[in-house]
């Protein structure tokens, strides 16, 4: 009972590990991956920007957000070798429990083969058979004999069998020191990376606060363009719903509507590349004035050189606009609207119905900082959406 129960607790054991620490490893391994490939992405974004006082706000934003991502992974990195440190002990604890099942079927087995040889085996099992006083104890003992055979069998094919797994457990054991030695170097370096990023933060806002003046320019020159912009679309939007049965829909523009708004949060991106959202929707915090606010009706979205601007939904092409040297780009989606601003090529035409993730043009990278951004609104009728809610 004793041997059976310890057998029980060795198959417990080894599919809770399996389930617990295996299941764990694995989420922290795909986010650790997720944020390096963030990481990966502001890199590349901040290689294409080029110093100047213009891009100095959006490259602090870019650093910040790769420090924070540089530090979740080195908080992952950590978890990680905290996982493996618990998956070894628990190995180790599986390996002394199976050593020691090991051990007394090594022991029991010994003993029945030093009994066989002591009773010089094969005289023994004649002289036991023959020794019976009746045909029936005969065959029983006959019986007695083959089974004694077989459960030898069976015990020199479990002892093979634990010291099996003895040795694939210590194999998993060396695997996993090799994978913790792998996490430490990994962490080591993600720390010396870490500390280069913030010595380059730190160099690039004392840059930053010697420029005041020309920050405060480019401040200015950003809400003008902004204001301009907001003008301009609520312009359109009235010109549109003036327009003869504007305020009606058909019961297919209705389908269209309720179709947009049963894909929130799953709308694709409308940018063909990987992107990172350096202004947000709504009002929010200056990053270098402490005691300014700024506003967005919706989000800016910088994203690789070359990139281009996507429908995120069926829908049809109702203005195209020519605004500031750049194309801006409105799609209605029954009672929906999306607006793709900063736009040096146009692909579509006035009217024409597209298809969710076509493109509709090629995003416009700045001459003076080399940054490719699309400006991205989004709105029921003239109501203003956050974008980033109904993105995926």
């Amino acid at each position: 009972m004793k041997q059976f129960t310890r057998i029980l607790f060795i198959v417990w054991l080894s599919c809770t590990m399996e389930y617990v620490f295996g299941q764990t490893a694995m989420e922290l391994e795909t986010q650790r991956k997720a944020a390096l490939e963030d990481i990966e992405l502001t890199t590349r974004l901040l290689n294409e920007i080029r110093s100047s006082t213009q891009s100095s706000l959006n490259r602090l934003n870019l650093l910040t957000e790769q420090i924070q991502a540089r530090k979740k992974v080195i908080t992952l990195l950590n978890q990680e070798i905290t996982v493996i440190d618990r998956e070894i002990a628990a190995m180790n604890k599986e390996l002394e429990e199976l050593e020691k099942d090991l051990k007394s079927k090594r022991e029991m087995y010994a003993l029945s083969v030093q009994s066989m040889y002591t009773r010089k085996s094969s005289q023994y099992k004649w002289l036991f058979v023959l020794s019976a006083d009746n045909f029936a104890r005969i065959v029983r003992r006959m019986r007695y004999i083959k089974e004694y055979a077989d459960w030898q069998k069976r015990q020199a094919a479990l002892i093979m069998q634990k010291q099996e797994e003895i040795n694939r457990k210590q194999l998993e054991i060396e695997q996993s020191r090799a994978e913790k030695s792998s996490l430490l170097n990994a962490a080591e370096d993600e720390n010396k990376q870490l500390v280069k990023e913030e010595t380059q933060l730190k160099a690039e806002q004392q840059q930053l606060n010697r420029r005041q003046n020309a920050l405060q320019t480019e401040l200015n020159q950003k809400r003008r363009q902004v204001e301009a912009l907001n003008r301009q679309i609520e312009q359109l939007l009235a010109k549109e719903g003036s327009r003869p049965g504007a305020s009606s829909m058909s019961p297919e523009e209705q389908r269209l509507s309720d179709d947009f708004v049963s894909n929130r949060g799953r709308l694709p991106a409308p940018v063909s590349e990987r992107y990172r959202i350096v202004t947000p929707f709504g009002e929010y915090q200056h990053p270098q004035q402490q005691n300014v606010r700024m506003k967005s009706n919706g989000i800016e979205m910088q994203t690789s050189s070359g990139a281009e601007a996507r429908a995120v939904f069926n829908g049809e092409v109702t203005t195209i606009y020519f605004l500031q040297g750049q194309y801006m780009v409105i799609v209605r989606h029954g009672s929906y609207r999306t607006i793709y601003a900063n736009l040096s090529e146009v692909y579509v035409s006035n009217g024409e119905n597209v298809s969710t993730s076509q493109r509709l043009g090629k995003i416009s990278t700045n001459d003076k900082d080399n940054s490719t951004i699309l400006y991205f609104e989004l709105r029921k009728e003239r109501e203003l959406l956050n974008p980033a809610l109904w993105i995926r």
